[in-house]
């Protein structure tokens, strides 16, 4: 009988070793912290990687990608923060005041950089990865946010702006977004994953967005006191289950901006927070919809300040979240609308959508005459791209001067953004955008050109509405 039982445990055994030889390695992937100098050899190396190049073998082994900031002078900044499964900042398990954790060695080098650049200003772009991503050098989520970093970073070089606009620092937000490597039993970690996700909303994040928008906050209102004009501006992007764990980390902040709005700008988290490919139940967006739908005294040219984007083609959030939560939900009381609501993702629920995203038809010629319905130059000549971004500036200052009226409207790029009869009251900050494949056709294209764009255009037209708000104020 002993001998029957000790070879029942050997397949388990085997099991429990082949699953543990396949786990993920915890976080930090940047386990080098912030050094006191800049490494000019790992400057020269990052150089090589401005865009969404993927490492060479050869220099993917070298230690400067475990540093927790890559400088490019002539560029950006991009600068790393890692949280563990609990939501704890990264090797903070162990440590007790006075000792100090990441979460101050970060904002004491980001207080660094507003000073190294204070003639300048600062622009934020903050990133929240999703499922099955990391912060290691190599991971295609860090390489493609290089590439977006180089783009802002020629938009702020260009023309209108002067020759040295805001210095350009990303923020790359990590986690533990895959847990098993091994190919094909990593997809079975969806319900393990957004628990975690829902953990890391609930840890450290929460003050790590309030700090980022204290010191934007901060910041400006030093700048605007000595007379100047606003100098930090910050735009933030998440995606799958980093779109849940921003939006869990914000809500509550923009409900109470809902609920204590009475007249004028309304409150904004940063300067626009923009989530794409969510993966998180309409019933979790359901109290910030009903509280924006309340709203009746919004300045008729109020700009968004989230943008919640969705694609048709996204397979993940609109075909196996919903088939995943049905079973889950089986039990859950949800009565009318509530049911939809409880198993379907935000952006695949006609109840949320306002707007929806598309790209021309060939045939519609008003549509394609803004910036003469070009897309971005595939060359990377710093002067073509920069010509072009300076054509969507130009273009978003109307929606600055007018803000979004309740009719289809014609972007660069050739898109065509359009307002759904849920876009109540007109101006209404809170904006859900299901777009076509041709905007993003997958859930993991949320770096598409024309998505890509549609976030540019949309945050230059909020850094113009505020640069005219400046001015107006005589600053």
């Amino acid at each position: 009988m002993g001998k029957m039982k000790s070879l029942h445990r050997v397949p388990v055994a085997v099991l429990t070793a082949f699953a543990m030889s396949g786990c993920a390695g915890d976080i930090p992937y940047r386990s080098k912290a912030f050094d006191p100098l800049p490494d000019a050899n790992c400057e020269q190396l990052y150089n090589q990687y401005v865009d969404d190049r993927e490492l060479d073998a050869s220099d993917a082994a070298s230690p400067c990608w475990q540093r927790t900031i890559e400088e490019r002078k002539a560029d950006y900044d991009l600068m790393f923060i890692e949280f563990d499964d609990q939501g704890w900042v990264e090797k903070s398990s162990d440590l007790a005041r006075p000792n100090k954790d990441f979460l101050d060695s970060f904002f004491h080098q980001l207080e660094l950089l507003r000073n190294e650049y204070a003639a300048r200003g600062l622009q934020l772009v903050v990133f929240v990865h999703g499922w099955h991503h990391n912060a290691q050098a190599n991971d295609p989520n860090v390489r493609a946010f290089r590439k977006l970093l180089s783009d802002f970073a020629t938009i702020e070089g260009g023309k209108d702006k002067g020759a040295a606009g805001r210095r350009v620092i990303g923020i790359y937000v990590g986690w533990r977004g895959e847990s098993v490597t091994i190919p094909i039993v990593n997809e079975l970690t969806f319900w393990d994953r957004k628990n975690t996700a829902d953990h890391v909303a609930q840890g450290s994040t929460r003050e790590l967005f309030a700090k980022l928008d204290a010191f934007r906050d901060r910041a400006n209102q030093e700048y605007t006191a000595s007379g100047q004009s606003a100098n930090v501006r910050m735009l933030t992007i998440a995606h799958s289950f980093g779109g849940l764990i921003a939006f869990k980390a914000l809500s509550n902040e923009f409900l109470q901006a809902a609920v204590r709005h009475e007249k004028g700008d309304f409150s904004r988290q940063g300067d626009l927070v923009v989530i794409v490919n969510p993966a998180f139940e309409g019933s979790r967006y359901e109290p910030l919809k009903i509280a924006g739908q309340r709203l009746d005294k919004l300045n008729p040219k109020q700009l968004p300040v989230l943008i919640i984007a969705t694609s048709e083609a996204d397979w993940a959030t609109g075909i196996a979240f919903p088939a995943a939560r049905t079973v889950n939900a089986i039990f859950e009381s949800s009565p009318g609308y509530e049911g939809k609501a409880n198993t379907r993702t935000v952006g695949h629920n006609d109840r949320y959508t306002t707007h929806k995203l598309s790209t021309c038809d060939a045939s519609d010629k008003e549509c394609q005459k803004p910036c003469d319905g070009a897309g971005l130059p595939v060359e990377k000549i710093n002067e073509a791209r920069r010509a072009h971004f300076d054509k969507e500036s130009k273009h978003m200052s109307k929606y600055a001067d007018e803000g979004f009226k309740t009719r289809p409207e014609y972007l660069c790029n050739g898109l065509k953004l359009a307002p759904t009869v849920q876009w109540y009251p007109p101006s209404n900050p809170f904006w859900v955008v299901e777009t076509t494949k041709a905007i993003m056709k997958s859930h993991d294209d949320i770096f598409n050109p024309n998505m890509e764009a549609f976030v540019r255009q949309m945050y230059e037209a909020i850094l113009r509405s505020a640069g005219k708000s400046a001015r107006s104020r005589g600053q």
